[in-house]
């Protein structure tokens, strides 16, 4: 009996180092797959006025307008691009501006590429009269960076977009920072600038040159988000499908409260 259970033991012992080996030698399955890609994201910092910074996932940087650079995230390099839309004091620092390290477009018209990013400016008006070349008191700046394709109005302050600046921004725009006030006088209650955005059809709207009661018409036609952060980071696959405004910086969440809007998830 002994003996028996002694080549029972044996027999036992072979099957599991057998089963061992075979498993050993059987390659284990693949991890399970992490989903798609998320593609890319942009983090957006919104430093009041019109200034603008931009920071792709690669570390590089477009700023718009600086006027504060004691708000930036960080000091600015080699790599990074300033754009300026015109030279009111609310959107150029001159000294800054001077001795910024990187490559800059101020204050001008044309066609411009950095490194992966390409950069349109337009001429514009600051008000509504007759844009004249070379004369231009603003310009709006058509940015695609970091697979986002980004519009800055600066100072727009005309009625409408001209058919020739329509084309030049063309569609699908991502996001558009622009004024919500009438920035070129008259009735400063018109609602011209938020028609002049609807034009351009943008996912994500960050308001510059505003107040209350433009806020409150843009939430009267626009979806609205609110952060109290001081960046967000967006991934592309996130945006909204329709024009959504998203209020930033120092008044941000007080406007977010005032439109009854949800938080930001970014």
């Amino acid at each position: 009996m002994r003996k028996v259970t002694q080549i029972a033991s044996a027999a036992l012992v072979a099957m599991t180092m057998a089963a061992c080996t075979s498993a050993s030698a059987t390659p284990s399955a693949a991890p399970a797959s992490a989903g798609p890609s998320a593609g890319p994201s942009l983090t957006v910092y919104y430093e009041e006025s019109a200034q603008v910074e931009l920071v792709a996932p690669s570390g590089e940087r477009v700023f718009f307008d600086v006027t504060d650079p004691t708000l930036i995230s960080a000091a600015p390099t080699a790599k990074d691009i300033l754009l300026t839309t015109h030279l009111h004091s609310d959107h150029y620092n001159q000294a800054w501006a001077d001795a910024f390290p990187g490559q800059q477009v101020t204050n001008k018209a044309g066609e411009f590429t950095f490194g992966t990013t390409k950069v349109k400016s337009l001429d514009a008006a600051h008000d509504d009269n007759p844009i004249l070349p070379g004369e231009a008191t603003n310009h709006i700046f058509v940015v695609e960076f970091a697979g986002f394709k980004v519009v800055q109005l600066g100072s727009t302050g005309q009625l409408a977009l001209t058919a020739d600046q329509l084309a030049a921004i063309g569609s699908d725009v991502d996001l558009v920072i622009g004024p919500l006030q009438n920035v070129g006088g008259g009735d400063p209650t018109n609602s011209k600038p938020i028609d002049v955005i609807n034009q351009i059809k943008p996912k994500l709207v960050v308001p510059s040159h505003t107040g209350l009661e433009y806020v409150q018409a843009a939430g009267k036609q626009w979806d609205a988000l609110w952060s109290g952060k001081k960046s967000v980071t967006i991934p592309l696959a996130e945006l909204p499908t329709r024009t959504t405004l998203l209020c930033m910086g120092s008044l941000g969440p007080s406007y977010g409260k005032i439109l009854k809007a949800p938080e930001a998830k970014w």
